[in-house]
C-alpha cells in the first residue's frame, strides 16, 4: 500500500503457490455465523472492504499432515498432502506448480446418515491456482457417486423408506465457476490485507438412488425424508479474499442465492480475536458470546443432530426466564435479545425433543 498525501493506493497483487498449504502447516480461522456491517462493494479495483465488525467465539485450527498419517492413505496414492477435521474426517490433496487439488474425502458423511463413506472426486477439484490475478475465469466440474449398503444404515431411517432397498447411492454434480472480480484492500478483526476478491458460483446437484434386487436405480431424492440441506439442487455463491502474507483465505464471505443476504464469514483468525481454540470433540454443544453480555449475545449450537430444540434462560433459582425453540442440523448460530433481563449470574441450557438436558452453562449479564 502507497500513502500519497491523504490517498490510499492498493497495490494490484499476484496470488503465486507460496500460499498453497504444506505438510507441517496449522492454520486458524474463525466463523461469524450472523455477520453485520458487512458490504461487499463494487466490482472492479482499489476496493476497500471493512470487516472489522466480525466476531466468533472459537478459533478452529487446521492442521495439514503426511498423507501416511490418514486412515485411508492407501485410496489416495497419489496425495501429498491430509487436512484432518477433528477427527470427523480427513481430505486428501495433491499439490503441482500451479494447482492444489482435493482428491477425495473420508469420514462421516455430509448427509448426516452417520455412515463412514470414502469418497473420490471425478475429476479432482481445483480449490486454488496460482498465479492468480485479476480478471482471471476459471470453470471445473466434478462428480461423485458413493454406492452403500442399507444395513449400514440406522433402524430409524430404513423404517421411513418408501421401500426397502438393498443398496443405497449418494451421487453428486457439480459445476463452478470462478471470477477474480476486484482487488483492493480488507480489514478483519486484527490486521489489514491487499488481497484479490475471487466470486465463486456453484452449482450442485445431490440426488439419492436405491437399487433393489435386479432393478436398475432409482432417484428416491424426493421421497427421502432426511438428508435436510444436503439433498437437492443447490447454488452456493461464496466470495473469497486471497492475500499474498497468510495461506488462510482473508475471508470467505457465503451470501444467499440470490445474493440478497450475508449468511457466514469465515475469516483469518489473529491473536487478538481470540484465544480459545474450539474443543475438538463430537459431543452436542452450546456457547454464548460476549459472555459476560450486556443487551445481546449469539448462541451457537454445534454437532446436534437435525432436529427441534429449546434454548433456555434460567436466574439462579432455577427459573426459566426466557426459551426459544428452533430447528437445527449440526450447528447454527442466533441473536437472543437481553435486555428485559436483569444484571447478574444465569444459566443456559439446550433441550432435545425428548426434554433431555445436553449442555448447562453460565451466563453473565452486566451493565454499563
Amino acid at each position: 500500500m502507497v500513502l500519497v498525501g491523504q490517498i490510499n493506493l492498493f497495490a494490484q497483487i499476484t496470488i503465486d503457490n507460496s500460499v498453497f498449504p504444506v505438510v507441517g502447516d496449522t492454520l486458524f480461522t474463525a466463523t461469524d455465523n450472523l455477520p453485520s456491517g458487512i458490504n461487499l462493494g463494487e466490482v472492479g479495483g482499489d476496493q476497500i472492504w471493512d470487516f472489522s465488525s466480525l466476531q466468533a467465539p472459537f478459533t478452529n485450527q487446521q492442521l495439514f499432515l503426511e498423507p501416511t498419517e490418514g486412515q485411508a492413505a492407501a485410496d489416495f496414492p497419489t496425495a501429498d498432502v491430509l487436512t484432518d477435521f477433528a477427527g470427523q474426517g480427513e481430505a486428501y490433496y495433491s499439490t503441482e506448480e500451479n494447482e492444489y487439488i482435493l482428491l477425495g474425502y473420508s469420514g462421516i458423511d455430509p448427509a448426516g446418515f452417520g455412515l463412514e463413506l470414502l469418497t473420490r472426486l471425478e475429476p479432482p477439484l481445483v480449490e486454488r491456482r496460482a498465479p492468480m490475478n485479476f480478471l482471471d475465469i476459471n470453470t471445473t466440474e466434478y462428480n461423485l457417486n458413493v454406492p452403500f449398503s442399507a444395513e449400514a444404515l440406522p433402524e430409524e431411517i430404513l423404517e421411513n423408506l418408501p421401500i426397502t432397498p438393498d443398496s443405497l447411492r449418494i451421487r453428486t454434480n457439480s459445476n463452478r465457476t470462478d471470477v477474480v472480480d476486484a482487488w483492493g484492500n480488507v480489514t478483519i478483526p486484527g490486521g489489514t490485507f491487499d488481497v484479490l476478491r475471487e466470486k465463486r458460483i456453484e452449482y450442485r446437484d445431490t440426488r439419492l438412488d436405491v437399487k433393489v434386487g435386479a432393478f436398475p436405480w432409482q432417484d428416491v431424492t424426493e421421497l427421502f425424508p432426511f438428508g435436510d440441506g444436503f439433498l437437492g439442487t443447490d447454488t452456493i455463491i461464496t466470495y473469497n479474499f486471497f492475500g499474498n502474507e497468510i495461506k488462510e483465505p482473508v475471508a470467505v464471505v457465503t451470501v444467499s442465492p440470490d445474493e440478497t443476504e450475508i449468511e457466514r464469514v469465515t475469516f483469518k483468525s489473529i491473536e487478538t480475536t481470540t484465544s480459545t481454540l474450539r474443543p475438538i470433540s463430537a459431543d452436542a454443544d452450546i456457547v454464548a458470546y460476549p459472555n459476560p453480555a450486556i443487551d445481546s449475545a449469539r448462541f451457537e449450537f454445534s454437532n446436534l443432530k437435525s432436529g427441534q430444540y429449546d434454548l433456555k434462560i434460567y436466574n439462579i433459582l432455577g427459573v426459566v426466564v426466557w426459551e426459544q425453540n428452533y430447528k437445527v442440523t449440526g450447528t447454527k448460530t442466533v441473536l437472543v435479545d437481553l435486555s428485559d433481563l436483569k444484571k447478574g449470574t444465569y444459566l443456559y441450557s439446550i433441550q432435545d425433543e425428548k426434554g433431555k438436558t445436553l449442555k448447562t452453562k453460565r451466563l453473565l449479564i452486566i451493565r454499563p
